[in-house]
């Protein structure tokens, strides 16, 4: 499991790149791609899209999902390896802080916890009440 601003590391495209070169079907790495990381948004920082179409250069086979949909997440996981004698990437599209409305694609909260209230607030709205 990676972020999308940890794909910006060497180590990363260097074990991509032996993955890839050894067949390594069986490797299955999901990317969370919510387009932030911790300075600001991914593409600002170090463009990194088109990111499916990096893996497949490295000899992967790689697949967009909506990542906050669990049975698309899965079913796709469950098909993994898509081609044979290639990892599979899962770049998940993701919303940091999805169904919090305060909290959703606001990078405030990739550093700091909510208090008592900002917590209540949440929880309520999680749970529809």
């Amino acid at each position: 499991v990676l972020s999308d601003g940890e794909c910006n590391e060497g180590s990363v495209w260097e074990a991509a790149m032996f993955a890839g070169a050894n067949q390594l079907s069986h490797v299955v790495a999901v990317v969370d791609f919510n387009r932030w990381q911790a300075t600001g948004r991914s593409e600002e920082v170090m463009a990194i899209s088109p990111l499916a179409e990096k893996f497949e250069a490295f000899g992967w086979s790689a697949r967009e999902v909506d990542g906050h949909d669990i049975e698309a997440l899965a079913e796709t996981m469950r098909s993994a390896p898509s081609d044979h004698g290639k990892p599979t990437a899962l770049i998940a599209r993701t919303v940091k802080g999805k169904g919090i409305s305060f909290m959703e694609d606001d990078n405030n909260w990739h550093y700091r916890i909510p208090n008592q209230e900002e917590l209540q607030a949440a929880l309520e709205e999680l749970n529809g009440s």
